[in-house]
């Protein structure tokens, strides 16, 4: 495995699609978000698949790679939350996307039709991996096949 931590900035529209592509299927605790009304600021702690990276086979079992990475939205304004409560801090959310809509709000969609809404004076959001990778045998499937 070919591993190099992401360091990520996203000032636009299109930084923000790199990040969400890194982002997508990340499992996120719901006691790693928070919102700093005072500091204007969303935070969210991720661990998040690591698409970049080939899996390691161990006696024909394919090994992929998981990461625990902070994301950080600054210039926030208002938060919305969607068929999503931040209070039951026990439950892993799974996220699908980030993406943004207009000009002054960013979506985070979640499977089970959860979602947050981030509004914002001027985009400025920043990934990091925060930790050394760890293994999962289980990789996200889009197939439609249970």
């Amino acid at each position: 495995m070919t591993y190099k931590p992401l360091k990520i900035s996203a000032l636009d529209a299109q930084d923000l699609h790199v990040i969400a592509s890194c982002l997508q299927d990340a499992l996120v605790p719901l006691s790693g978000m928070q919102y700093d009304e005072a500091a204007c600021q969303f935070h969210l702690v991720a661990n998040r698949f690591c698409w970049e990276c080939s899996p390691e086979v161990i006696e024909e079992v394919p090994y992929y790679s998981r990461v625990a990475s902070g994301l950080a939205f600054h210039n926030v304004t208002q938060v919305q939350k969607k068929n999503i409560e931040l209070g039951n801090k026990d439950e892993l959310v799974n996220l699908l996307t980030i993406h943004k809509v207009d000009d002054d709000c960013i979506h985070l969609v979640f499977s089970g039709g959860s979602e947050i809404k981030l509004k914002f004076d001027k985009l400025c959001c920043h990934l990091k991996d925060v930790d050394q990778p760890y293994p999962t045998q289980h990789k996200p499937d889009h197939s439609g096949k249970d």
